[in-house]
């Protein structure tokens, strides 16, 4: 079976255009922050695209899972869906996000994300996540803080944003105990995505059988982050069927500092590069003269 395409003139022609940027290398996000008012036929075709890159990506097959989501009216809920397409118009990733309110305080649930393997090395996955996190926190909310939300498996993404806000604001940590209000808006969190009261655990921000076990089928392996604590803490706490409920209480400048980080590292990793560059073209000369 071929790969399904989705192209970006297929997306303009859609009851509810996304709104196309430029991501990086060639790379495109196709968002919509309406996702509510695409018509059921180009549900359907994003349904199919993004079941055959998640099984793609995972390497095992997402159909019913996808086929889940499109019976819990998936787009009726999620506030922002974006798809990542490569140079060559392949849809190669998506993402999306919900936004709600618990105990008075804003929530954004990041929902079930993904990119294909192949196209990893550009970190096109953090810089979508990024403009939801600028959206959200940095616009929407900036003198105030909102807790960002996602189930998970994979101690790479509670790695990334541990590094991002620091350890004292991602949630649960191996080495702390989680705040009493923390823990009340995961339990709050987790029972609107549906989950039973015997199914959460405030204390640990562990989810028993995750999406009816569902959520099993998003890694065909499991996945690591090549810190050997957090890899085990998640073994030691989570079974192939269960999840962290991962909760970020994020805020503009901890978000700040680390784009300024970020954005002095790659500034230096390209000085490097061009004096490198530099460098080997005097030394050449030098060889040449000295001859």
């Amino acid at each position: 079976m071929g790969t399904l395409r989705l192209t970006a003139a297929d997306l303009r022609g859609f009851s509810a255009p996304p709104k196309v940027r430029n991501l990086h290398n060639g790379y495109r996000s196709a968002s919509w922050t309406a996702p509510a008012k695409l018509a059921d036929g180009c549900r359907e075709r994003i349904f199919d695209v993004v079941a055959d890159v998640a099984t793609r990506t995972f390497e095992t097959d997402h159909s019913n899972y996808w086929k889940a989501r499109k019976e819990q009216n998936f787009f009726d809920q999620v506030s922002n869906f974006t798809l990542t397409l490569a140079p060559d118009d392949e849809v190669v990733g998506w993402a999306g996000y919900q936004r709600k309110r618990f105990f008075g305080k804003r929530v954004v649930y990041l929902d079930a994300a993904g990119l294909l393997p192949a196209h990893r090395r550009s970190k096109l996955s953090a810089r979508v996540q990024a403009r939801f996190l600028i959206t959200e926190v940095l616009l929407r909310n900036p003198f105030g803080h909102t807790y960002v939300v996602l189930r998970t498996q994979n101690p790479g993404i509670h790695a990334g944003f541990t590094k991002t806000f620091g350890p004292d604001r991602v949630f649960p940590q191996p080495d702390r105990p989680v705040p009493e209000q923390v823990q009340r808006l995961g339990v709050a969190t987790m029972r609107w995505l549906g989950h039973r009261p015997e199914q959460i655990d405030a204390e640990k921000l562990v989810v028993r059988e995750a999406l009816g076990g569902l959520l099993s089928q998003l890694y065909g392996q499991a996945p690591r982050s090549g810190d050997p604590e957090l890899d085990g803490f998640f073994a030691e706490h989570i079974g192939t069927t269960d999840c962290f409920a991962l909760i970020t209480k994020a805020s503009a400048g901890p978000l700040l500092a680390f784009m300024a980080r970020e954005a002095s590292r790659q500034a230096a990793t390209r000085l490097g590069r061009h004096l490198g560059v530099a460098l080997g073209g005097v030394r050449h000369a030098m060889r040449r003269v000295s001859r």
